[in-house]
């Protein structure tokens, strides 16, 4: 009997038998690493996530968490996280969550508070944007000899795999061929450098006798192209992969996708259709905090953005928010997350040492 269609069903692939939650975590048994998609901005995606961490503690293993959201050159700053050193605020300061990520932190708290109570080693896979972002534009060969000594081994040779990529890139991307051999080529860097943290990791004495969690985005996961498939090629490790996908109206490309060698993963886990969750209102600047308890400043204002219209520029001070000082990001954040779509909020700045209020209107909330 198939799924009934908008309720929660874990489907063992390729042949799509509905199985329990028990008999699944069975499967992941003598799986080293376990590799878990997501949607980034479904919360459900999110609790199904902890749900699996959670069993996986409960049966005895020592789990460490690799995410796709961090950098492997922010791992300090994530060991003082794990390690209980770091207050929630220090943690999203020295992180730079706020003016790096596009997501609202809601989505990984419950995780990264789960990993924070068990003292469990988040691992940080990707590479930093600005060097996927230039191969996104020039390519490989335009990058200087230093950056492309710094790069992974990597395979551009999969069929398959540009396929897939060429059929979302169409839709989402247009552009000519050489573009796409750009944006292939950064989809691979991507990919391969996180294998690569992965691989490192794992051949470490750190990483021996571990089962890893990883936390990505399912465009990295589907048909084992992305880093699977890599990480494998490196060295074979046994894994199981799971992608997330919501019951909805229009279905996600790679579900119809037919020209991958093997499925689309060992499991594929519909989850209900998540409840509108709202991002936090916009102000539309990205911020900068100094060693500095007087406030924060603005870096950059986001043309056409509620601030642009307030009149903000690039070098004011945020001293206060709705009448509360201003430490810290978080107080902003805290402070226009209460106000709400579409109100209005007063600001305190200081500019060229003159204070002065700007009030700025929140955009309306659009579903």
């Amino acid at each position: 009997m198939g799924p009934r269609i908008g309720s929660e069903e874990i489907l063992k692939l390729p042949g799509g038998d509905s199985i329990s939650f028990s008999r699944f975590i069975e499967e992941l048994d003598s799986s080293r690493i376990i590799f878990v998609g997501e949607t980034h901005d479904q919360m459900e995606h999110h609790r199904v996530q902890e749900k699996v961490l959670l069993e996986l503690l409960k049966r005895g293993r020592k789990v460490v968490v690799a995410m796709e959201m961090f950098q492997r050159s922010q791992q300090p700053i994530l060991d003082r996280w794990s390690q209980g050193a770091l207050t929630e605020g220090e943690f999203l300061r020295e992180i730079e969550w706020e003016t790096t990520r596009g997501i609202d932190y809601s989505f990984y708290k419950r995780i990264l508070d789960t990993v924070k109570e068990h003292r469990l080693k988040v691992l940080g896979l990707n590479i930093p944007k600005e060097l996927t972002r230039k191969v996104a534009q020039s390519g490989i060969e335009s990058l200087p000899a230093e950056d492309q000594g710094r790069l992974p081994e990597m395979d551009l040779t999969d069929r398959h795999h540009r396929r897939y990529i060429r059929s979302f890139y169409k839709t989402h991307r247009g552009g000519t061929a050489r573009d796409f051999e750009f944006f292939y080529q950064a989809q691979c860097l991507w990919d391969e450098a996180m294998a690569e943290a992965l691989f490192d990791f794992l051949n470490s004495s750190e990483g021996e006798g571990k089962t890893v969690l990883v936390l990505a985005g399912n465009g990295h996961i589907v048909f084992d192209f992305g880093i699977p498939k890599r990480l494998h090629r490196r060295g074979s490790l046994p894994y199981r992969t799971i992608v997330l996908k919501e019951w909805k109206k229009e279905w996600d490309e790679d579900l119809f996708f037919s020209r991958a060698p093997q499925p689309l993963a060992d499991f594929l886990w519909m989850t209900e259709p998540t409840p509108f969750h709202p991002k936090r209102p916009r102000i539309g600047i990205a911020l900068k905090e100094r060693d500095d308890p007087r406030g924060i400043w603005i870096e950059r204002v986001i043309p056409e953005s509620p601030a642009e219209k307030a009149g903000l520029l690039p070098g004011d001070q945020i001293l206060s928010a709705n009448g509360k000082e201003v430490k810290e990001l978080k107080d902003l954040h805290d402070a226009v997350t209460e106000k709400g779509w579409g109100k209005e909020i007063s600001l305190i700045i200081l500019r060229e040492g003159v204070k002065k209020e700007i009030i700025v209107t929140l955009s309306p909330l659009k579903e």
